[in-house]
């Protein structure tokens, strides 16, 4: 399903940059090509990433709630999805910036990109693509946890945020965005009742001290 999805944003993503873009404003004409690499490899990164998360198997676990994996994974794949379809379809929503937008999106995004990485490898062989939780579940508290609840999400967050600003258009880096936003919100609250119920005050007294998404904010 991952690798379906993520080829099928691929193909959107390979039509709006090297299709017919006659009309479209491209922001970024005089390093296009330095440009499309870069936002090329940083798709490749993200899909790499996801899909190797994706095919590890968590062995004991048990999952917690279908509707809200079903519920997730539409959204974020809708916000994939999305990214591509601004330009064609709101070719007049170009944020203004040019190539220092472009940069600046390359690193968002990219730093997005490290701290999920970062809190995949924290969580090691906890790491789950859905909600799940066992009995010998540890709190972990190293890496990017010592801040933060749910720092891969916040990660993800900055990766498509990163991504949409790379593409110059508001539709794509302010929809996506948002849809990932609701998403994650929905998610997490659903698998931070689960921890809770698991691991009980171990993780009540975790997340006192952490902010969810936003350190020091939420």
């Amino acid at each position: 399903m991952w690798g379906g999805f993520l080829w099928a944003a691929l193909r959107l993503y390979t039509a709006t940059w090297f299709g017919d873009t006659r009309g479209v404003p491209v922001p970024y004409e005089e390093v296009s090509h330095l440009a499309r690499i870069v936002f090329f490899v940083s798709v490749g990164a993200f899909s790499a990433g996801e899909l190797s998360q994706a095919l590890r198997v968590r062995r004991g676990a048990t999952r917690v709630s279908v509707r809200a994996e079903i519920v997730f994974r539409a959204m974020f794949f809708s916000a994939i999805l999305l990214l591509p379809v601004g330009r064609p379809v709101a070719p007049s929503a170009v944020i203004a910036g040019g190539v220092w937008l472009f940069a600046l999106g390359v690193v968002i995004g990219w730093l997005g990109l490290l701290l999920r990485w970062w809190s995949f490898a924290s969580l090691g062989n906890y790491f789950t693509v859905v909600v799940k939780t066992s009995e010998d579940q540890p709190v972990v508290e190293r890496g990017p946890y010592r801040v933060l609840r749910h720092p891969s999400y916040t990660g993800l967050l900055l990766a498509i945020a990163g991504g949409g600003l790379m593409l110059g258009n508001w539709v794509s880096a302010v929809g996506a965005a948002g849809l990932v936003l609701i998403a994650l919100i929905y998610r997490l609250r659903i698998e931070e009742r689960a921890l809770s119920a698991a691991l009980g005050d171990r993780y009540r007294e975790f997340a006192a001290g952490r902010a969810r998404l936003i350190p020091y904010v939420w």
